[in-house]
């Protein structure tokens, strides 16, 4: 709705941990540099190095990757048809309660003229609406596939640079101790190993997707991380898959299944021991106009009829109604607004009643325990405090126990699988292939 500061958008951005990247791209960064350093000091420069390369390359295709696809496939692919690429298909169905034809009434109903013009344009012809759910599903699928090819390319890459790394350092020392021990003067033979394995085709394709992938990022992130996965382990070297398969456990369990959990809890935990509900969004509780907007006098009973009505009436009633309740959930961006419009709905998005209706729920907690407060602007200031820091404990929570925890669990079960050493068992093995390749004849 307005000009956002930099640090009000990114704490709301970690914030949404079901439906945004930047949650995961923080965790990731600071758990890539944690690994890096405790397998660079604790097991061997190698190691390190392999690390530094994996994690933080993976980390640019993986996080950005599909965003940079997407985005030239709109300004190529979308442009070549004259397309809107902001149009999201979900428009073309029917409502939540079955009832509404989307598509219609966001066509009556648009208050931007621009998209109310297209949306007729969509209204009336079926071949422009066949045409946009192509455009999309080829989007999803060219971004995907092209992310993971790179990922799974990178993967290989770094495995042939140690490789490459640890023939040089092997011929170097057989070179000196054949220098030393014998006179030889032809040693051609070493150029003509190459330590190569065979290349292996990029990661697994996968063919059946749920719809909701396609439009969700974290979803979408799922995907890439199976093929991630899937390629880390069919390429890994002998005496390393368990630990592959063990650090991929901590990366789903820590980024995916409990990132929200971890949320809620903080949430429940602020609420019932320091009695501030921090679960509204944090666009609206660093909002100059949320203690104006809370103290608006038709705001519970605004609030108490929109959670009243279900589906498709909600969606009705935030095109009909311009309160103190619709603006803050317009704040919150829990109803989308067109950037720069001073809160005009955006009809090219998709609009969930759920939502909004969880929404206006989280704002009359958030009402009933300002209510009886003598100074409610410090309050709100609390709340808003403890939100922040909630924010910033379960990014830290996530990233310490990717980036710490997992590989000193994993230095600690090398220790004792392999004799008490902590460097990479798989890096062994490449050794004693070569010492088998290089075996000196003479």
């Amino acid at each position: 709705m307005s000009n956002l500061s930099v640090t009000t958008r990114i704490f709301q951005e970690l914030s949404k941990n079901s439906d945004s990247i930047i949650p995961i791209a923080v965790k990731d960064t600071l758990s890539n540099c944690a690994i890096t350093y405790i397998y660079d000091k604790k097991a061997s420069k190698e190691d390190g190095k392999e690390r530094a390369i994996e994690e933080f390359g993976t980390e640019v295709l993986w996080i950005g990757g599909i965003p940079l696809v997407k985005k030239l496939f709109n300004s190529t692919v979308y442009k070549f048809f004259k397309a809107d690429p902001n149009f999201d298909i979900r428009n073309l169905q029917k409502g939540a309660s079955g009832n509404l034809d989307r598509l219609e009434f966001l066509a009556k109903n648009a208050k931007d003229a621009i998209q109310k013009q297209k949306l007729e344009d969509i209204l009336k012809n079926k071949n422009l609406q066949k045409l946009y759910k192509k455009l999309h599903f080829t989007r999803f699928i060219v971004a995907t596939a092209s992310t993971l090819a790179g990922l799974s390319g990178l993967i290989i890459y770094k495995q042939k640079t140690t490789e490459k790394q640890l023939e040089e350092k092997y011929k170097n020392k057989i070179k000196l101790e054949h220098a030393i021990n014998s006179n030889i003067k032809d040693q051609e033979a070493f150029s003509a190993f190459t330590g190569a394995k065979k290349d292996v085709p990029f990661g697994n394709s996968i063919t059946k997707f749920l719809s909701g992938y396609m439009f969700n990022p974290v979803n979408n992130m799922k995907i890439l991380d199976a093929g991630i996965t899937t390629t880390r382990i069919t390429q890994g070297r002998k005496g390393e898959k368990f630990e592959i398969g063990f650090k991929e456990i901590f990366q789903i369990i820590f980024i995916y299944k409990l990132a929200t959990p971890i949320g809620k809890g903080l949430e429940k935990l602020s609420e019932a021991l320091f009695k501030k509900p921090i679960s509204t969004e944090f666009l609206l509780l660093n909002n100059k106009k949320l203690l104006e907007l809370i103290q608006a006098p038709e705001l519970k009973d605004a609030i108490k009829t929109l959670t009243s009505k279900e589906g498709d009436e909600i969606l009705k009633y935030i095109y009909n109604n311009d309160n103190a309740l619709t603006q803050m959930l317009k704040i919150s961006e829990i109803i989308p607004t067109i950037k720069g419009s001073n809160g005009v709905i955006d009809s090219f998005a998709h609009i969930e009643p759920d939502d909004i209706k969880h929404g206006a729920k989280e704002i009359l907690k958030l009402l009933e325990a300002t209510a009886d407060k003598a100074d409610k602007s410090k309050f709100l200031k609390q709340v808003r405090n403890f939100k922040a820091g909630a924010i910033i404990a379960n990014v830290l929570i996530g990233a310490a126990a990717i980036g710490i925890l997992q590989p000193m669990l994993n230095i600690i079960l090398r220790k004792k699988k392999n004799g008490g050493q902590t460097a990479n068992p798989a890096f062994k093995n490449i050794e004693q292939q070569m010492e088998q390749k290089f075996a000196f004849k003479g």
